[in-house]
């Protein structure tokens, strides 16, 4: 778990004594948790990203030729 200063935006592993902020000393601190890696990207979604810029690019060269 990390302790973030909501005064100075220090961020810390652990607290100062009672609770201070290490850095500027404020008692405005947040702890946070260890953020959670995103799994990545489906399959779905690259399908549809290379269809979407497939018919972009249909529709440019399309309007070229006419």
């Amino acid at each position: 778990m990390a302790y973030f200063c909501n005064d100075c935006s220090y961020r810390s592993t652990k607290s100062g004594r009672g609770g201070e902020c290490q850095a500027c000393g404020s008692f405005n601190l947040s702890k946070e948790r260890e953020k959670q890696a995103k799994a990545p990207p489906g399959k779905a979604r690259l399908v549809i990203l290379v269809a979407l810029w497939t018919y972009l690019f249909a529709i440019i060269t399309w309007k070229l030729n006419h």
